[in-house]
């Protein structure tokens, strides 16, 4: 067979509008390899399939059924022969609904539509890419891909808005490449089918995603385009991670003073040489350039270190994301939403490179305006037909305008606007279930690679410790140096919710939720911490106002202790203890100085209020320093020595050489021996208190510690109490309920409740069954005992209601004929007390009478219910066919 070589010229792999028409022919050859389709190295784990067209390619053999299937394939072409399928299979599925099988007619139409709509568009735009306007589902039956979306409205919290539902879709979801990275996909499953496989290709997870955010009510549209080889690979270790934490300090600027003040001091003349200013600023300008310089160039290395390998279809990428439209849910400008990251991107993103078409579960959009200037660029505005080649003519409900038709008559408008629509989606609702929602990553986790970060997420209740989230950053490429880890917590009893990591500094920061017993806030400690004791470097912040003693802060490190109050009664503000390190005498550490800070007590004179206390324990001496008066520019201050209790018998004495002061006021009088007398007694015992009350506080630390490393090896997660699935205890009461309920039930249903029974165990005694019938004289004389009783019982109820009744009713009667005696004489007080008591007589009086009338007004119907069932007693038999032989009634 002679060989046939068509020569063309080469086509670039950018985008020129004005490239000639396609021959069918170049498209079929099956034996050409396209080396330049290769997956780079770094990317070896996707396989990647080379589409068989925009290439050159020799026509060496005979057009067959697989190649023609492939030409068919590539150019979209919709097949109007629907196949016949009785029992499709799709992997594990063997169940679809006959939706997913079959085409219904309205759908067939829909179908023709789009082809003659796509041989349309193919013929005066020839050198566009084909459209996707149909694709085989997951039975391998073409439907349209606008009758592919559901909306669906999700019933969580978190799915309220289009953040919530995108992070949703990105988590719920294992990314597959495209395996012809510049066609379309060869199948497109239902979202419910992807749900259900917690996998999907770009396409297949946009669907899911659009039917989300349209059933919470935004106006989104999915995408067909071109991406960046990064985004249509999921690579993302060369994008910087966006759960990393905001760490910058958030500094508040000091708003300007409303008005200038009227006068101010004049500023001191500025005697510095401008000429020395400028020099100086030269040199300064001179070296901050060199290290600008020098910095550039490093900046500049590693730019070209982290870019991205030449790809060599780079533009031809096809690729499915989302766009949202403003005017719905408070979007007031158009954005994108990578459905595979579940981030937002502005319409000048650079990875997003051409856009060929969007559509919704309304219309298909085909877009006619040139990418060039970027997607930033495009008129959004998809009912202006110049910009926008419309599939169905019609616009939406939600879009159209009625111009010069009249809207009062409805039949008329409906008929004069009447077009083909869409039908009805053919996909099952796609609802995901409580546990679905929150077990979202496939697997339970899932790991994300970002540029020198690696990212963890974990399904809550699936790991031990109550993880459910970790950002790793590493300080290489190779993610070999940990620099810094972050960790979120839930469900956690010890109420911890992040820690902070720095492997540099080594150093941990902890923090915790409101509700322990302890109310600490936050925790931050030193790897090299003894993890038991707290003779380390570590700071715990509190929730003063929860505790009695106001405690703030501890900052705890080998040999000092600090403690820092908030709001105390006794206004003390600090205490900062000072240690001296253990010997070999005595290996513990001992208390060198003690220093204690007080706030102002405007009550008292500045002069008479302490505002620092020091006790030296090692030197045996107390020093005061009291609050600085006003307009006084030194305080007042006292020392004292403190007397030997040992020499003295245990009391304290009082030395006038052992003591001194300074007075800031030379006109005030001295202080008198008595004051300070008795001050030295108050500040040595208030240090025999605050060295009882810092041992009781290391006590309670070391406590804390010893509690905290069990909850950190043994950590304990909190489970709700309507949680069926994890709390095992009321699952285990539940169980014990239902299966008592049952046994009743069952017992109820072995053996009913018989009203003769006490009557026949009482002739008969216990052992009498429901076996032969009693003779005429036995059954008589139960049948007689039954009614007697039955009769006596409602006697005696209907007597002791009445009794109650006649009691209280002379009794308000009684109260009444008082009242109407003494009501003029009567106090308020003693009126009020009446009528409150006349009230619950007279409300008491109602319920029995109502009583006593209902009790009346069954006791007959009761009685003949008895009657029939005694006329119907087994055990009566014999009795009841000989009365109602004689006629006795």
């Amino acid at each position: 067979m002679s060989v046939v070589k068509l020569a063309s010229e080469p086509v670039s792999t950018e985008k020129n509008l004005e490239m000639g028409p396609m021959d069918t022919l170049l498209e079929v050859n099956e034996n050409v390899a396209s080396k330049i389709f290769d997956r780079p190295l770094e990317e070896g784990e996707f396989e990647e399939i080379s589409p068989r067209i925009f290439s050159l390619k020799d026509v060496k053999e005979s057009l067959t059924k697989s190649s023609l299937n492939n030409a068919i394939y590539e150019l979209g072409v919709v097949n109007l022969c629907w196949p016949e399928i009785s029992e499709p299979v799709f992997e594990t599925r063997t169940c679809f609904p006959k939706s997913y099988y079959t085409n219904s007619a309205k759908e067939r139409l829909l179908l023709a539509y789009a082809e003659n709509f796509r041989r349309q568009f193919q013929f005066h735009y020839r050198a566009r890419k084909p459209l996707l306007l149909q694709a085989p589902n997951e039975c391998g039956l073409q439907k349209m891909v606008c009758t592919t979306i559901r909306p669906t409205k999700l019933c969580y919290a978190d799915t309220n808005t289009w953040q919530g539902i995108a992070n949703l879709v990105a988590d719920y979801f294992d990314y597959e490449p495209l395996k012809k990275p510049m066609l379309h996909p060869e199948r497109l499953m239902s979202p419910y089918t992807a749900i259900i496989r917690r996998s999907g290709n770009p396409f297949e997870i946009a669907h899911v995603l659009v039917s989300w955010l349209i059933g919470a009510g935004y106006d989104a549209y999915i995408v067909v385009g071109c991406a960046k080889r990064d985004v249509c690979m999921a690579i993302r270790y060369r994008t910087v991670c966006p759960d990393i934490p905001d760490e910058s300090e958030i500094v508040e600027e000091v708003p300007p003073p409303e008005e200038e003040p009227r006068y101010r001091l004049v500023p001191l003349p500025d005697l510095t040489s401008k000429y020395c200013q400028q020099m100086n600023k030269k040199e300064e300008d001179k070296k901050q350039n060199e290290l600008d310089k020098i910095e550039n160039e490093r900046m500049r290395k590693i730019a070209d270190l982290e870019k991205p390998p030449h790809d060599e279809i780079d533009g031809w990428r096809t690729h499915a994301w989302i766009l949202v439209l403003p005017g719905s849910m408070g979007v007031e400008e158009p954005f994108f939403i990578e459905p595979s990251e579940g981030n937002q991107y502005p319409l000048e993103a650079k990875q997003y490179q051409h856009l060929d078409s969007v559509y919704n579960h309304e219309n298909y959009y085909v877009n006619l305006q040139s990418c060039d200037n970027g997607l930033n660029s495009l008129n959004y505005d998809l009912s202006d037909i110049t910009c926008w080649e419309h599939l169905l003519a019609g616009e939406p409900f939600s879009r159209r305008q009625m111009v010069g038709i009249d809207t009062a008559d409805k039949k008329t408008a409906v008929d004069t606007e009447k077009h083909l629509d869409v039908p009805a989606s053919w996909v099952e609702k796609l609802d995901i279930t409580a546990d679905e929602y929150e077990q979202r990553y496939p697997g339970s986790h899932k790991v994300i690679h970002y540029k020198k970060v690696v990212l963890e997420k974990f399904s809550p209740y699936s790991q031990r410790d109550g993880i459910v989230k970790r950002v790793k950053i590493f300080d290489d490429y190779a993610l070999t140096i940990p620099l810094i880890t972050y960790e979120w917590y839930k469900n956690r009893v010890d109420k911890m919710e992040t820690v902070r990591i720095d492997h540099v500094k080594r150093q941990v920061l902890e923090r915790f939720g409101v509700g322990r017993r302890d109310h600490i806030i936050k925790h931050v400690y030193s790897m090299d911490a003894p993890a038991v004791s707290v003779e380390g470097d570590r700071t715990l912040e509190f929730n003063y106002y929860a505790r009695l003693d106001h405690l703030t802060k501890l900052v705890c490190s080998p040999l000092t202790f600090d403690e820092y109050y908030t709001d105390r009664d006794d206004r003390l503000e600090s205490r900062m203890i000072v240690y001296i390190e253990g010997t070999k005498a005595e290996p513990k550490r001992q208390m060198k100085d003690i220093t204690e800070t007080y706030r102002r007590n405007p009550s008292i004179p500045a002069k008479d209020d302490v505002f620092k206390k020091i006790f030296h324990i090692q030197d045996n001496t107390i020093e005061l320093f009291y609050h600085y008066a006003y307009n006084f520019i030194t305080n007042n201050t006292r020392s004292y020595i403190k007397p030997n209790l040992a020499e003295t018998g245990g009391k304290i004495l009082y030395y006038p050489e052992k003591t001194s002061g300074y007075i800031a006021d030379p006109c005030a009088k001295p202080p008198r021996p008595l004051n300070i007398y008795y001050a030295l007694c108050e500040n040595m015992d208030w240090e025999y208190k605050t060295n009882k009350h810092i041992r009781d506080r290391e006590t309670d630390i070391n406590g804390y510690l010893k509690q905290r490393y069990k909850e950190l090896t043994e950590p304990l997660l909190f489970v709700a109490l309507f949680d069926t699935e994890r709390n095992e205890a009321a699952k285990k009461g539940w169980k014990e309920q239902e299966t008592q309920k049952a046994e009743v039930t069952e017992r109820e249903k072995e053996a009913e409740i018989d009203p003769l029974a006490p009557y026949l165990a009482r002739m008969f005694g216990s052992g009498r069954g429901t076996g032969a019938p009693l003779t005429i004289k036995e059954a008589t004389l139960v049948r007689e005992q039954c009614i007697n009783d039955f009769k006596a019982k409602q006697l005696a109820r209907q007597n002791l209601v009445q009794e109650r009744f006649d009691t209280l009713n002379s009794e308000y009667k009684n109260k009444r004929l008082w009242y109407l005696a003494n009501q003029f004489i009567l106090t308020p007080e003693k009126e009020s007390a009446y009528f409150a008591a006349s009230a619950e007589l007279a409300f008491k009086v109602h319920a029995l009478e109502v009583r006593l009338t209902r009790h009346k007004d069954l006791s007959e119907p009761r009685y003949k219910i008895l009657m029939e069932y005694l006329d119907k007693h087994p055990l009566l038999k014999d009795y009841n066919r000989m009365r109602h032989y004689y006629g006795v009634k």
